[in-house]
């Protein structure tokens, strides 16, 4: 009798988790169009739900999930890789060398780059995430 309690409640947080999981890339997506309409990247994309499910089997099997985290991740990275350069550029006169400027564009340039692959990663991931759902009964058509 308990173990239909806890089937149950594990599948009332996988729920919740997906939810959650669905939301962030709807608000992932959200933040990937205001940066692209501003043509300025103000910051980062969310992964906090994502590391609530990373680990889920009925995740891994989508390919266009797992490279959306992918990328999503390496972005993140990215642009602290680019934050921290600015700053330590912008920290000391002697920083600001011909070379210095070109490492900072090249970090921008590379940011920018990833960033425009991001729609349709985040869209595809979000389409086969909304499929899975479906298929679990947490969605309805």
């Amino acid at each position: 009798m308990f173990s239909f309690f806890k089937k149950r409640s594990d599948d009332e947080q996988l729920g919740k988790d997906l939810f959650d999981f669905l939301a962030e890339m709807e608000k992932n997506l959200e933040i990937f169009f205001v940066m692209d309409q501003r043509q300025f990247i103000t910051g980062g994309f969310l992964t906090d739900a994502w590391l609530q499910v990373k680990d889920l089997e009925i995740l891994k099997r989508h390919e266009t999930i797992v490279l959306y985290a992918r990328d999503i991740e390496t972005f993140n990275r990215s642009l602290k890789a680019y934050k921290d350069y600015e700053i330590w550029y912008t920290s000391d006169v002697n920083n600001k060398t011909p070379e210095g400027s070109r490492k900072l564009h090249a970090l921008k340039h590379e940011l920018d780059t990833k960033l425009k692959s991001l729609e349709a990663v985040i869209i595809l991931a979000g389409q086969d995430l909304e499929r899975e759902m479906l298929q679990l009964g947490l969605l309805k058509k």
